[in-house]
């Protein structure tokens, strides 16, 4: 067969398969991929055409496939083949991805497909039995890199990936070890920390976050709340009894916990400092406020077990924030908060080390190696005192809304930012 035969019948085989293709739904597109377990059709946000649940086998060791997996849950929201793709990294469990009305800002933005993994050991994604050991970012960026090998078989435009807080942390964890596996990525509110306590949360909501007056009304309640904790214990006690909440220290103890993590709260969800009750106000109304600012459950072992898994990544490898009693030394019956994680949210003897490997490496991929990076914090999140730092990389744009909270999104940001922001988009993505 000569050569003009032999490329003819290529392109009429090609052509073949392509119609055959064309002419599948998304259902019979989507199960025609590797180690797909299920597919199930949902309702779509009217955004998309279609709306596909579905179940993906992931090993629970990529570097040791043969030890066993899990099915990780992914919703893909399909708009169309030949429009980019939002790849969305959940840093927890994915119920709110299944629901009609989520809808990532971006999508409407970039006019682009919606992909949405949930994190593997949380929600639905968690193995018939488990062990912490294959809990990893390196694991979890692999599970992100398999899911983006397996559906850009059908989405070959280009891919952003995105997430929210520890999501976003995913998004920059899969981008240092993965770089190529998509052209863009927005990470938003995304912590990057080197400690399991850290100290610099605690200087910032102390000296940076608002403004001076502001700090110190919110000062001011917490000491008012220590001051009357005699009195205001017994209001304590009956809530968390109503609640039929428990926790791993004395009731009073989580009192103090609370008024140290109040600060915390006010300013990661950017509450008004107006609302703030007077020290003059009656016992109901400031116990009140303080429920609403920072309510026990957030130390309740029962309310704690869908984010367990976060704690467990924490102490190994994530980090987290630290607190510091010294302000309230005399008021506050707490005086060492170290080893806290492991205090009030581990089980007895757990033996976990922490290694800052990973958030190191990020750390000097964002500096050298890194770009198309859209990082976006608020102003007065305390989450911003350890944000990811490009260190001088102009191949990233770092925003910074002023006095943003953890709520900080794209649509938040003031006009001059926003536009900053989609100029730079619309120049990526070309």
């Amino acid at each position: 067969m000569n050569k003009f035969l032999k490329a003819s019948l290529l392109s009429v085989i090609l052509f073949i398969t392509w119609q055959i293709a064309f002419s599948q739904t998304l259902i019979e597109r989507i199960k025609s991929l590797p180690d797909i377990i299920s597919v199930e059709k949902m309702e779509p946000n009217p955004f998309f055409k279609e709306a596909l649940i579905i179940k993906v086998k992931q090993p629970l060791d990529h570097q040791h496939p043969a030890l066993g997996s899990f099915a990780q849950r992914v919703v893909l929201s399909n708009l169309d083949f030949d429009r980019p793709v939002v790849f969305i990294t959940e840093g927890y469990g994915g119920d709110y991805g299944a629901n009609t009305k989520y809808l990532n800002e971006l999508c409407p933005l970039l006019n682009a497909n919606q992909l949405f993994a949930e994190h593997r050991f949380f929600g639905k994604s968690i193995p018939d039995s488990i062990d912490w050991k294959y809990l990893t970012v390196e694991n979890a960026a692999a599970d992100h890199h398999h899911l983006v090998t397996l559906f850009k078989l059908l989405y070959t435009k280009k891919w952003i990936s995105t997430g929210i807080s520890k999501g976003g942390e995913t998004v920059l964890y899969h981008r240092a070890l993965y770089p190529n596996d998509v052209e863009i990525s927005v990470p938003y509110v995304a912590p990057l920390n080197f400690s399991t306590e850290e100290k610099r949360h605690d200087l910032f909501i102390r000296h940076k976050a608002g403004t001076a007056s502001a700090r110190r009304k919110i000062a001011h309640c917490q000491v008012e709340l220590l001051k009357r904790k005699q009195q205001l214990m017994p209001l304590f006690d009956k809530y968390c009894t109503d609640k039929k909440y428990t926790f791993k220290a004395s009731e009073s103890t989580i009192y103090d916990y609370c008024i140290l993590e109040f600060a915390f709260s006010f300013w990661q969800w950017g509450r008004s400092v107006k609302e703030i009750p007077e020290t003059t106000a009656a016992d109901p109304a400031l116990f009140n406020y303080l429920i609403k600012i920072c309510p026990p459950d957030y130390f309740d072992i029962e309310s704690g077990k869908p984010t367990f898994p976060f704690f467990v990544q924490a102490l190994k490898q994530l980090g987290y924030y630290g607190y510091n009693p010294e302000p309230f030394h005399g008021l506050m019956e707490l005086t060492d908060t170290h080893d806290y994680i492991r205090k009030l949210f581990m089980p007895a003897k757990t033996e976990l080390s922490y290694d800052p490997a990973m958030s190191l490496l990020v750390k000097e991929y964002l500096k050298k190696d890194a770009q198309k990076i859209l990082l976006i914090y608020g102003g007065s999140d305390p989450w911003t005192a350890s944000a990811a730092d490009a260190k001088g990389n102009k191949k990233i744009l770092r925003i910074i809304q002023p006095g943003g909270s953890h709520r900080t999104r794209i649509g938040t940001l003031p006009e001059y930012q926003r536009k900053k922001v989609m100029k730079t988009l619309e120049k990526w993505l070309e």
